[in-house]
């Protein structure tokens, strides 16, 4: 038992602490991860809900889509007898439907969605205590969206959505000789976005800008272990800020900051353990993209591409253990697909990594790359 209760900490602490679990929440989408997430100034789809429900507005017409991901994570180890380690697992990773209707005078789109948020995938084997191990971790962070944007004035637009947290979390561990371990948590939680959008193509002598403003709001995600121990983890305030342009009818570029103030942020737990920092810095992320569209006879064909940050929770340590520089790393993405009237099917490429460099001359590098599809349905 008392084994057990290393390992569960050991395995929480890993995912919660030593960025196993990707805590740069944005938003989803093939067409938005092919630009390099850059969306949140561009949010002309179904997935704005999730970049910015302001663009909800821009819709002319219901959809509903689907959208998977399917992910490698690796870790390179520059020291001797040290072998490259990798993992892999799919994970639904989005649908979301949206309707367009008018209120009066004004228009006014509606969506929901689901969307996993926080992915605690890692798998992991060594030896313990003298006995082979192999351990899993599975589930992860998913919100159900309700959201909706309305449009006050030809030139600016607003929404807002609720986002409620819930999905379950398995730690399963199995021993060579001894018992197996298996523990089990659900999530739960509730907070709220906002968005604006400005669109200057709407002016008299028109400007093909649009730019925009999303907020998230901070709040307590709370992760209960069925064992009987509970940890809370505090999710802060996200600000983002957007722009995009299209030069001519085929080609738009976007970019995006984001920041998230997780430097604030605490692992609260239930009985008498200290609370443990998340992260001693924020997350703060710049993302840029941009998007041609190669007009055919049969369907239109986008080429996408883009680059972003990807600032961790993680910091450097000097010889007497204070804390260093954050640890930032950088990602690159490409998307294509095909555009129909009725039909869409989007893909994209995601690419990112990281180094950590240690006092000894050591060095890891972690990377990971997604394979995204999206599929979307528009009804007349």
């Amino acid at each position: 038992m008392k084994r057990g209760v290393i390992v569960f900490i050991f395995a929480v602490c890993a995912v919660l602490i030593n960025a196993e679990a990707n805590f740069n929440i944005t938003g989803a989408g093939a067409r938005a991860a092919g630009m390099g997430g850059a969306f949140i100034g561009l949010a002309d789809d179904a997935t704005a809900i999730v970049w910015n429900p302001a663009g909800l507005t821009l819709l002319e017409r219901p959809e509903a889509s689907f959208v998977g991901r399917y992910i490698i994570d690796s870790w390179e180890y520059e020291r001797e007898g040290a072998d490259e380690e990798s993992q892999d697992h799919i994970v639904q990773h989005f649908i979301r439907a949206a309707y367009p209707f008018k209120l009066g005078a004004a228009k006014v789109v509606a969506a929901l969605a689901f969307q996993r948020q926080l992915d605690f995938y890692y798998y992991d084997e060594g030896i313990w205590w003298d006995e082979y191990y192999e351990e899993e971790s599975t589930g992860g962070g998913d919100t159900f969206t309700f959201g909706f944007g309305a449009v006050l004035h030809p030139l600016f637009s607003i929404g807002a959505a609720a986002n409620i947290w819930n999905g379950t979390w398995e730690i399963e561990t199995n021993y060579e000789f001894s018992e197996k371990s298996k523990e089990e948590a659900d999530f739960s939680g509730f907070n709220f976005g906002a968005g604006a959008m400005i669109d200057l193509n709407n002016l008299q002598s028109p400007v093909p800008i649009k730019f925009g403003i999303t907020f998230k709001s901070p709040f307590e995600l709370i992760i209960d272990w069925k064992e009987g121990r509970e940890v809370t983890v505090e999710m802060p305030t996200m600000i983002g800020f957007g722009i995009s342009s299209r030069l001519g009818e085929l080609f738009t570029i976007a970019a995006d900051y984001e920041m998230r103030a997780y430097g604030d942020s605490k692992i609260t737990y239930d009985n008498d353990d200290p609370d443990v920092d998340l992260s001693e810095d924020d997350l703060n992320q710049f993302r840029v993209g941009a998007e041609y569209l190669a007009v055919k006879d049969f369907a239109v064909i986008p080429i996408r591409a883009g680059f972003f940050t990807e600032p961790t929770t993680i910091n450097e340590y000097d010889d007497e253990g204070n804390v260093g520089d954050q640890i930032v790393g950088s990602g690159f993405s490409f998307g294509t697909g095909l555009i129909f009237q009725r039909f869409a099917l989007d893909t994209s490429f995601t690419f990112s990594s990281y180094e950590i460099d240690f006092e000894d001359g050591n060095k890891t590098t972690s990377s990971k790359m997604i394979f995204g599809l999206s599929s979307i349905i528009y009804f007349e």
